[in-house]
């Protein structure tokens, strides 16, 4: 009887206290927990050979050096040590059709991804697209030189015209990245050169990318195929304003759209879709489904990437940006509504071209260096206003709001007034923009002149009475271009005031 009593207990401890069914015993568990930790490991050693396989196809070096960079973290790389030192890191990124077009190494996507480290926070970034129909001299090997588009400038290293073998990963970016140091001023550190076939397959890799489309536009002049093909004819492709998802083949459409109505046709608007592109790619390889697709990303890109980037350096990168909120990103456009102006083709060239302003560059070069205000500056949010004194009629206003609302500032155009020599920093601000008004000074060279806000403007009320009433916002600092800048923007010192 106690015998029984005692397996009466034991079953009712179990049945309460037990959840597992009997045949869950310890050795299946083991062998159980064993295969899944197998599988799992297996599936992670499968992503690493893949991914060690699509970065060796990729920079151009073995799997096993591959593997054993990629577990360096990037530590000590180049772009490692540039960001210790916080040094600001240039990056030009050429995007070109590729064998199976015709110029297949016109680089008809150019821009440059400046990167400014900073201390203890997120660093300051730029993307700087620079127009293919910009008409430059391109110097060549053997002190030989020529006039042409800056997009043939990489085609031209490509044709071994450069002071690299045709042969060499570097031979596009060795004519390609001087000139664009010459024309901005600043240092190019490193470059990739992508075909846009494998930007296509980058896209579907990742299942497509979501972009929302400010503007609608149809453009009727897209080719329809390459001349080399024999098809040199025309196709009408169309945008809806608003949210999209697209595939490869449609995002390369609306990047390299240029005939678009609605605005969508200038060069302006063209680097600004090139760059929105760009940042919809990386928000999507960022997500949860785009890392599980990273070999296939990198393997699609392959062959068909040129970059003197090592795999440390590439992750180095990742590392310094992966942080940077995409708001705060620099969106710059250098085009005929500031630093270039077109020739008047069919009226007055043969054909479509953009020239500086400023031949001697020196303008641009001031505002490439320049391109990062401090975040002291810009924190204020002060509202900048331009006012065109220079009695040239150009539009002086205008154009300088644009560009410096591309650096961070909230700008106004504010017209003309009376001519005047002198360029001018106003401070209206009472005090609360005083490193707005500081760094645009410096910038324009000049000192600030500081003036009281100013005086509410006296409105009706409903009732009749008079009410003090702030006026509305016209610039918190304001700008007077003086004509002397203007003769320094066109590039015209001989003109007199």
């Amino acid at each position: 009887m106690a015998t029984m009593s005692r397996s009466a207990s034991r079953r009712k401890r179990r049945s309460r206290y037990n959840v597992f069914p009997r045949w869950v015993t310890r050795k299946r568990v083991i062998l159980s927990v064993t295969l899944m930790l197998s599988l799992a490991l297996a599936s992670a050693v499968v992503y690493g050979v893949r991914l060690s396989f699509a970065l060796a196809k990729t920079f151009h070096t073995s799997p096993i050096s591959a593997a054993l960079n990629a577990l360096g973290g990037g530590g000590g790389s180049a772009i490692d040590k540039e960001r210790r030192s916080l040094q600001r890191i240039n990056i030009v990124l050429y995007g070109y059709g590729g064998v199976q077009h015709a110029g297949g190494d016109l680089t008809d996507s150019i821009m440059v991804v400046s990167i400014q480290p900073v201390a203890n926070h997120p660093p300051q970034v730029a993307e700087i697209s620079i127009p293919r129909d910009w008409y430059v001299r391109i110097p060549l090997k053997n002190g030989q030189a020529t006039d042409q588009r800056i997009n043939f400038a990489y085609a031209a290293g490509m044709l071994g015209e450069g002071p690299e073998p045709a042969s060499s990963v570097d031979a596009g970016a060795a004519v390609a990245d001087p000139l664009i140091e010459h024309l901005l001023g600043v240092g190019i550190n490193y470059f990739v050169g992508v075909n846009f076939d494998a930007f296509k397959q980058a896209v579907n890799a990742v299942g497509g990318i979501n972009i929302d489309v400010p503007t609608g536009f149809t453009d009727n002049q897209y080719p329809a195929g390459e001349c080399s093909q024999g098809n040199c004819g025309y196709e009408t492709v169309h945008f809806n304003a608003g949210v999209q998802h697209m595939n490869g083949a449609t995002a390369l459409i609306y990047a390299r759209s240029r005939h678009g109505n609605n605005g969508q046709g200038s060069d302006f608007a063209r680097s600004r879709r090139q760059q929105q592109v760009i940042v919809a790619l990386k928000a999507q390889l960022e997500s949860i489904g785009g890392i599980g697709q990273l070999p296939d990303v990198i393997s699609a890109l392959g062959d068909n990437v040129l970059t003197n980037l090592t795999i440390s350096d590439a992750e180095s990168l990742y590392g310094l940006v992966q942080g940077v909120n995409p708001a705060t990103i620099e969106h710059v456009s250098i085009d005929d509504t500031n630093f270039l102006y077109d020739c008047g083709y069919p009226s007055r060239c043969g054909g479509y071209y953009l020239y500086a302003h400023d031949s001697s560059f020196k303008t641009l070069s001031h505002y490439v260096q320049d391109i990062f205000p401090p975040a002291a500056a810009l924190a204020e949010g002060a509202h900048v206003r331009f006012v065109d004194e220079s009695g040239r009629g150009n539009d002086a206003s205008g154009r300088w709001a644009g560009i410096m609302s591309m650096v961070g500032f909230h700008t106004i155009n504010g017209g003309k007034g009376t001519k005047q020599a002198v360029t001018q920093v106003i401070d209206q601000s009472g005090g609360a923009d005083t490193a707005a008004a500081a760094w645009l000074a410096a910038y324009f060279g000049v000192s600030v002149i500081t003036q009281p806000p100013p005086a509410p403007v006296p409105t009706a009320t409903g009732t009749g009475v008079p009410s003090a009433t702030p006026a509305p916002t016209v610039g918190d600092v304001i700008v007077v271009l003086g004509s002397n800048e203007e003769q320094a923007f066109l590039g015209d010192p001989g003109i007199g005031n």
